[in-house]
């Protein structure tokens, strides 16, 4: 199971790992696609587009390890699910947008999207409750080793 866990948290740390990177190479076009959801306007869309690049690299690199797997897997879930929100409200609302998932321009089919993001919340999910497990002892026994 470990070996499972350990190639799924690098899967899926890798892929936030690209995906900040990406818009980090153009993060004006990242402003624009984040200011398309039209759910925030300036100057906070642009502080998200320097922001949420940064946060992704960072958590992407500690969900590979494990003494941060859990709190790095807690953040991109919820990531996620900030993401998944605002493109089910763009695609109720009818908008015609990209996605800036990866800092590429590609028009946003909105089925496969939210269906990929359901996926990638469900493992973020896994990783975190997975994690509950520190060097080999719950939290629970932790704790009640310390006290």
């Amino acid at each position: 199971m470990k070996i499972f866990t350990f190639i799924a948290a690098l899967a899926f740390g890798s892929l936030f790992l690209w995906s900040g990177v990406g818009k980090l190479k153009d993060p004006i076009s990242f402003t624009e696609a984040i200011r398309n959801y039209r759910i925030i306007g300036d100057p906070w869309s642009a502080a998200a587009a320097l922001f949420v690049p940064w946060l992704e690299i960072f958590a992407g690199c500690a969900v590979m390890w494990d003494r941060m797997r859990q709190g790095a897997a807690a953040v991109l879930t919820l990531l996620l699910l900030g993401f998944t929100l605002a493109i089910i409200s763009a695609w109720v609302r009818g908008l015609d947008i990209t996605c800036g998932c990866f800092g590429g321009e590609a028009p946003m089919n909105y089925p496969v999207k939210v269906a990929q993001n359901l996926g990638l919340i469900a493992t973020g999910g896994w990783l975190w409750w997975s994690a509950k497990s520190v060097l080999g002892f719950s939290k629970t026994e932790e704790a009640s080793r310390q006290a």
